[in-house]
Parts: structure tokens; C-alpha cells; sequence
């Protein structure tokens, strides 16, 4: 039966992820997965880890004091805190196994998309995956020259800067540079120094 105003067509926009080692779309994968696309990171203003964990059902995200952070996802928790210690949940950047903890300090930046998989991965990710896996995937270059910048400020004298530009050297060159930085006074003085 063709779609009429009475029935519209109910569209379901496909994603593409590549959270088996292949390029597939999220329906086809017998993987529980959340996949959030770079509109859906905007619209839902994913900046970080602790931002991702109020999206992504079951995952929770407590930050350390200093540096750092522990993770759970559906129940199964990683409480040790430090550049050492090897978390129950990993982390990668476009296929590159990375720190869980490093990520919370400095948040996302550029990013094309976010895959979580939920649950055990050791087939396909290995080391210590009994939690999951998150996979950030950065924006790759383009054939446009373009970029934007962006500046956000808070509380606290909160700056989060971002950029990136998108630069064609030639036909088959292409290169893509992206900026980060957030920085944030503290929120106690030091009544000794007076610093914050």
C-alpha cells in the first residue's frame, strides 16, 4: 500500500558502523549497540564521557578527584582510577586503543560518530573488554576546504574552544586538523594562597 497523508512514510535513517571491523548498518549487526551520529552528539550536547553516560542507557560515569574516572556499564563495574590500571571497558579512537581516563579530562572533539557496545567483546577487541566497548570515531577529510571554530563559556570561568579546518592539498591529498581545549578555574580557595 503506497504512503498517503493519512499514512506517511515512516522513515528509519540507516547508520553505518564499523563495530564489527566492517562497515555494516546498526540493524544488521547481532551486537547491542548504541550508535549516535554527529548530529546526534550535537543535538544532544555528548562533550564527554559523563555526557555520553546520560544517553547511553546503563552506562555510568563517576569522575575521580584529580584525574580520572570509574566505569560501569549494565552493572559490571572497573573501580581503579589511574594511567596503570587496565579498565574493564575499552576505549578507542578510530580503531586505536586508548586510556578510558584520559578521555573524561579532555572530552570529544571533531567526532563523526559514537558506537557503544555493551557487554563482553573479547572476540573481537580482546585485553580486558568484559564491559564493552566505546569507539570514537573522529571526522575525516573532505574534498571542500572549510572548518569552523567555537566557544563556549561557563561558570567558573569555564572555556571550551574547539575548531577544526578541513584543507583539499590536491586530488588525492587531503588533510583535516582539529583543536580542543577546556579549561575551568577551580571551586575552592585556598585561603593560605588565595589561589582557586
Amino acid at each position: 500500500e503506497e504512503p498517503t497523508e493519512e499514512t506517511p512514510e515512516e522513515v528509519i535513517e540507516e547508520v553505518v558502523v564499523t563495530a564489527t571491523k566492517q562497515e555494516k548498518s546498526v540493524q544488521d549487526i547481532p551486537v547491542s549497540i548504541e550508535a549516535f551520529t554527529a548530529e546526534d552528539i550535537d543535538k544532544n550536547m555528548v562533550e564527554d564521557f559523563s555526557d555520553l553516560a546520560e544517553v547511553v542507557p546503563g552506562l555510568i560515569v563517576d569522575k575521580a578527584i584529580g584525574t580520572g574516572a570509574s566505569y560501569s556499564m549494565r552493572g559490571v563495574g572497573s573501580y581503579g582510577v589511574g594511567a596503570a590500571v587496565v579498565s574493564s571497558i575499552v576505549t578507542s579512537i578510530n580503531g586505536h586503543s586508548a586510556n578510558p581516563s584520559w578521555f573524561v579530562d579532555t572530552g570529544f572533539i571533531d567526532l563523526e560518530r559514537i558506537e557503544v557496545l555493551n557487554g563482553p567483546q573479547g572476540t573481537l577487541f580482546g585485553r580486558n573488554s568484559v564491559q564493552g566497548v566505546i569507539n570514537l570515531i573522529t571526522k575525516r577529510p573532505t574534498d571542500e576546504f572549510e572548518g569552523y571554530f567555537d566557544v563556549e563559556a561557563g561558570s567558573y570561568d569555564r572555556k571550551f574552544v574547539t575548531g577544526a579546518i578541513n584543507m583539499p592539498i590536491s586530488d588525492t591529498v587531503r588533510a583535516r586538523i582539529a583543536y580542543g581545549s577546556n579549561t575551568r578555574e577551580g571551586m575552592v580557595q585556598n585561603v593560605a594562597t588565595g589561589n582557586l
